[in-house]
């Protein structure tokens, strides 16, 4: 379900970040997307830098929300987990990437995470996400 985004009074804005501090759906089926790598389907790492990483990542996001049969708009939140994330100049990076890819005008709700470690030593980046995707009629 396209998602609409509130941006509460008290909460600073987010939005030029890439993401909304609020994002809310219709009924629809929830689909849980696992943590997304830069792995591509023949288990190699293209990227080496996080920006790369975090945009592979985010296309395997939405290649996942749409094999459910939804599209990037109905994805309602994403969890980035960084590793060794150098808060500051880094985040700037992450919401260039996020409005390169949601916009600033109603982007999903995120969460922004630095880790020790993930799954392999070369991942800088794995995202999950949450969609809700309208109900089709059968």
């Amino acid at each position: 379900m396209p998602r609409t985004t509130l941006q509460p009074t008290g909460l600073f804005p987010s939005k030029p970040w890439g993401f909304s501090q609020v994002s809310v759906s219709a009924p629809g089926k929830i689909v849980s997307i696992a943590g997304q790598i830069p792995w591509d389907a023949d288990g190699h790492v293209g990227a080496t830098d996080r920006e790369g990483q975090l945009r592979q990542a985010l296309a395997h996001v939405l290649v996942a929300v749409e094999a459910a049969g939804g599209t990037s708009d109905d994805i309602q939140m994403l969890r980035l987990y960084l590793r060794d994330l150098e808060s500051g100049h880094e985040a700037d990076l992450v919401a260039s990437v996020l409005t390169d890819v949601f916009g600033t005008v109603d982007p999903p709700a995120s969460t922004w995470v630095g880790v020790q470690a993930l799954a392999q030593p070369e991942y800088l980046v794995e995202v999950e996400a949450m969609a809700v995707v309208p109900a089709r009629a059968e």
